[in-house]
């Protein structure tokens, strides 16, 4: 990217007051393109200057492949920030004093379906986004969907390896809530941030006014928490900066637009029947019947012994992880045994968890991820499956927080048997 085009040539342009005015908009003006090119700007070019309403911000772009949620926070890069005072009103609530006293569940309410035409807010509750071109392709990524971008106003920011400050984040995640023109919310990406937030998030604003939330990775905290606090059905599905293949889309579309059961969930056709490249694998057999729960594994791990930790008695629990080795696996699965959280599940599905090899370290001659499942998970006397597509895979499942849903590990067969949206209205 030219480091000296100014934000309205990438797609970002001031706010106009106007009959669904809610905040600064990011709109794209152009189609998904190969991005050969993203990394051919020299990486230590400092003094270059964007502006934005005339005031000049600094910018340094370091473009670097992700490949996993560790290496994304090890990256070291700056990026241009809006020079914005964060709201201090309802957005920027104290933290609870006493979370314990309000852990109780919420009663579940489900979200309205989308309409063609509807508008999104895209927020970055997490880590920030590398540069401007990846804002102008979510963008577009939500108008292939028949939807209308609206960016938060500080998904800009930057606090070091987050998207700005707790309360810049807090703020465009509230403001979303709020805006009753917003049909929805999508996560720009994950990484890391959104358990800085969970205490101090409003769950009345969000009941009130409930509305799609899509996202995985460190979304998996909202999930758990707005899924217990709210009792909102969320969507474990694809953030919008990263890859939205065609098959991807399709689902999306049928997720979020179509008031019924999304019905089975299936892994991407093999390209080759003799290399399975995604296979599934009964760990335990079974049939279990229960509401869906989960997300990312390190994030349900890290959120146990809070009042946002995940509710496993009688559901079917989907978890994921990417880039941590079989022992950290074993670890955190360990945790949630010793915690009950697997024995209370009525079944488990695991997902396929790249990049999860010994790796390096001094224990990567020991144990497989396929012995760690069988002996954390194996034991259970519970149906469990293993290899299902959803999280951190280029092809994603969509998977609906908080509804019916059947298990058949011995088939190999998992379905969503409750629509997780409301017909629009």
């Amino acid at each position: 990217m030219d480091p000296h085009r100014r934000f309205g040539q990438v797609g970002i342009s001031e706010h106009r007051p106007g009959p669904d005015a809610g905040g600064d908009r990011l709109r794209s003006r152009r189609v998904l393109r190969e991005r050969e090119h993203a990394g051919r700007e020299g990486r230590g070019e400092r003094g270059n200057r964007l502006s934005h309403g005339g005031n000049p911000i600094g910018c340094e772009t370091f473009l670097r492949d992700v490949k996993s949620r560790r290496s994304f926070l090890r990256l070291a890069s700056v990026g241009g920030a809006f020079a914005v005072a964060a709201a201090r009103s309802a957005f920027g609530k104290k933290r609870t004093a006493n979370p314990e006293a309000s852990s109780a569940s919420a009663p579940r309410i489900k979200p309205r379906a989308l309409r063609p035409g509807d508008t999104v807010g895209l927020v970055a509750p997490a880590s920030y986004t590398f540069d401007l071109w990846q804002l102008d392709d979510a963008a577009a990524r939500v108008e292939a969907l028949g939807l209308k971008p609206r960016f938060g106003k500080h998904v800009r920011g930057r606090r070091g390896f987050l998207s700005g400050t707790d309360d810049e984040r807090l703020e465009d995640l509230h403001a979303m809530f709020a805006d009753r023109s917003v049909s929805a919310i999508f996560a720009l990406q994950g990484g890391y941030g959104t358990p800085r937030l969970l205490d101090r998030i409003d769950y009345e604003l969000v009941r009130r006014n409930p509305k799609i939330l899509l996202g995985y990775s460190d979304i998996t905290g909202l999930h758990l928490a707005i899924g217990r606090r709210a009792g909102l059905v969320t969507f474990h599905g694809p953030n919008m900066v990263g890859s939205l293949p065609p098959r991807t889309l399709d689902l999306l579309k049928k997720a979020l637009f179509v008031p019924e059961p999304i019905g089975e969930v299936t892994n991407p056709e093999e390209p080759d029947p003799l290399n399975v490249e995604f296979p599934l694998r009964t760990v335990s057999r079974g049939v279990a019947r229960g509401r869906t729960a989960g997300g990312n594994l390190t994030l349900v791990s890290a959120t146990m012994g809070t009042p946002y930790e995940i509710e496993t008695k009688d559901r079917i629990v989907f978890l994921e992880d990417t880039g941590e080795a079989p022992y950290r696996i074993d670890r955190m699965l360990v945790q949630l045994r010793l915690a009950g959280k697997l024995q209370q599940a009525a079944g488990i599905v695991f997902g396929t968890c790249s990049d999860c090899g010994p790796g390096r370290s001094s224990f990567e001659l020991t144990l497989s991820l396929s012995e760690v499942l069988e002996d954390q998970l194996g034991s259970l006397g519970k149906p469990v499956l293993a290899g299902l597509v959803f999280g951190h895979t280029k092809e994603k499942a969509i998977l609906p927080i908080g509804v019916d849903a059947e298990l058949d590990a011995t088939a190999r067969r998992v379905t969503i048997t409750e629509a997780a949206t409301l017909p629009a209205s």
